[in-house]
C-alpha cells in the first residue's frame, strides 16, 4: 500500500496470509545461542562461542530493562509499505526516490525524519558503555553494541528488500543487506557482516549495502533468492530467528 498526499492509504494489491506455513519467532525466555557443528572449524568455533557471550549478555540487558524502545516509523506522502506475501506480516517500508530506476528505496527518508528519534535518546539505566534497541512485533528485533568487543549484535527477523541502489549509490548485487539506519549505520559500508540463522545453525557472509527503517525486522536481505539461501528453503519470504555480528564500522560512532 502506498500512502497519498493526505496520508491516506491507497491499496495496490493484496492477498490473504497462508498461516499453514506461518512461521513464530522465538520467544525471549532465554538468549539466543547457536549450536557449533561438528565440522566447524577452530575459527568457526570460537566466533561462535564468541557470539553466544555476546547473546547471553545482550539478554541479561534485557532483561534487566536496560534498553532503548525504537519509535515507530514516521509516516509520509509516497511512503510504500509492503507485507509479507505468506505470512501477511508487516515486512518493509520504501520511500520515493527518483534516483533508483524502481521509483523507491530503502533509505531515501525525508530529512525531517531526522529529528524523529529526539525523545528516545533517554539514558541508559545500567548498561555502562553498551547500550540496546528493541522494536517490532513484540520487541522481537534486539540490536546490542557491547563496547568490550566494539561490535554489533542483532537478533530477530530476516526479511527481503527490493530495489537497484543502495545509500552509497552502489549498485545493490547478490549478498547485500541493510542495517538499521538510526542505530546501525555506515557511509562506507566497509566490513562484512555474519547472518546466521538461528534455526539451522548456518552462517553466511553479507555485505552492508543499504539502509532502511527495518519496521519489523534485524536486518533485510537483497532479494527474495539470497534471502531463501539463508532460510535453507524456497518457500519463505523471512526468516524468524536469525542473529548478526559485525565489529562497529570505521565511520561508525561509538553510540551513547
Amino acid at each position: 500500500m502506498i500512502y497519498d498526499d493526505n496520508l491516506q492509504i491507497v491499496v495496490e494489491k493484496g492477498g490473504y496470509p497462508n498461516f499453514d506455513v506461518r512461521q513464530v519467532s522465538r520467544n525471549l525466555d532465554g538468549p539466543h545461542i547457536a549450536k557449533i557443528p561438528e565440522d566447524a572449524t577452530e575459527e568457526e568455533a570460537r566466533q561462535i562461542e564468541l557470539e553466544n557471550e555476546l547473546a547471553i549478555k545482550a539478554f541479561q540487558m534485557s532483561v534487566a530493562g536496560d534498553y532503548i524502545q525504537a519509535p515507530l516509523p514516521e509516516i509520509y506522502p509516497g511512503m510504500k509499505v509492503v507485507y509479507d506475501e505468506v505470512t501477511g506480516e508487516l515486512n518493509n517500508i520504501y520511500y520515493a526516490d527518483e534516483n533508483d530506476p524502481s521509483g523507491y528505496s530503502l533509505h531515501n527518508e525525508p530529512v525531517s525524519a531526522l529529528n524523529r528519534n529526539a525523545n528516545s535518546k533517554k539514558a541508559v539505566p545500567s548498561a555502562a558503555s553498551n547500550v540496546q534497541w528493541k522494536w517490532g512485533k513484540d520487541d522481537r528485533n534486539v540490536l546490542t553494541y557491547q563496547a568490550g568487543d566494539d561490535s554489533f549484535l542483532g537478533t530477530g527477523r530476516a526479511t527481503y528488500f527490493t530495489g537497484s541502489i543502495g545509500n552509497r549509490d552502489n549498485k545493490l548485487k547478490n549478498y547485500d543487506c541493510a542495517t538499521h539506519k538510526e542505530y546501525d549505520y555506515s557511509k562506507k559500508g566497509d566490513k562484512d557482516i555474519t547472518i546466521r540463522n538461528l534455526d539451522t545453525d548456518k552462517a553466511f557472509t553479507f555485505y552492508q549495502a543499504s539502509v532502511g527503517t527495518l519496521p519489523d525486522a534485524i536486518i533485510d536481505i537483497w532479494g527474495l533468492s539470497n534471502l531463501q539461501t539463508v532460510a535453507g528453503n524456497t518457500r519463505d519470504t523471512s526468516v524468524p530467528n536469525v542473529r548478526y555480528y559485525h565489529k562497529r564500522f570505521s565511520d561508525q560512532s561509538i553510540p551513547r
